[in-house]
């Protein structure tokens, strides 16, 4: 069962995420629905929530203050190891650099 707004977002063409800016209210019946989990993501500082789907995408919604986002991501970075690295490399590259440099950084401080 989806909401009429995450049909909207997963009617999005093939070259979009189709990302939808939503109401408040939207985002709070998508949350009371249980469908969503706590998540992280990009921008830091947001507050993040995943609906995952069965063909191994995901339902991402994004709330930073008043601004609150749904997008689909083509890969569910909490359905496996390969969806999360499929995730990094193509839907969330500069996290993917970010997360790369604060590893590489702790494995240099380690080695000393």
């Amino acid at each position: 069962m989806y909401h009429a707004v995450e049909l909207r977002v997963l009617a999005h063409d093939s070259l979009s995420s189709g990302e939808q800016v939503i109401t408040s209210a939207d985002a709070t019946r998508l949350i009371a629905s249980r469908r969503y989990r706590k998540s992280t993501g990009f921008p830091h500082g947001a507050i993040h929530f995943r609906r995952s789907l069965s063909d191994g995408s995901c339902l991402h919604l994004v709330i930073k203050g008043e601004d609150h986002r749904l997008h689909h991501d083509m890969f569910d970075p909490h359905a496996g190891l390969f969806r999360l690295y499929m995730h990094l490399s193509h839907e969330a590259k500069s996290e993917a650099v970010a997360y790369g440099a604060l590893a590489w950084s702790v494995v240099r401080m380690l080695a000393r």
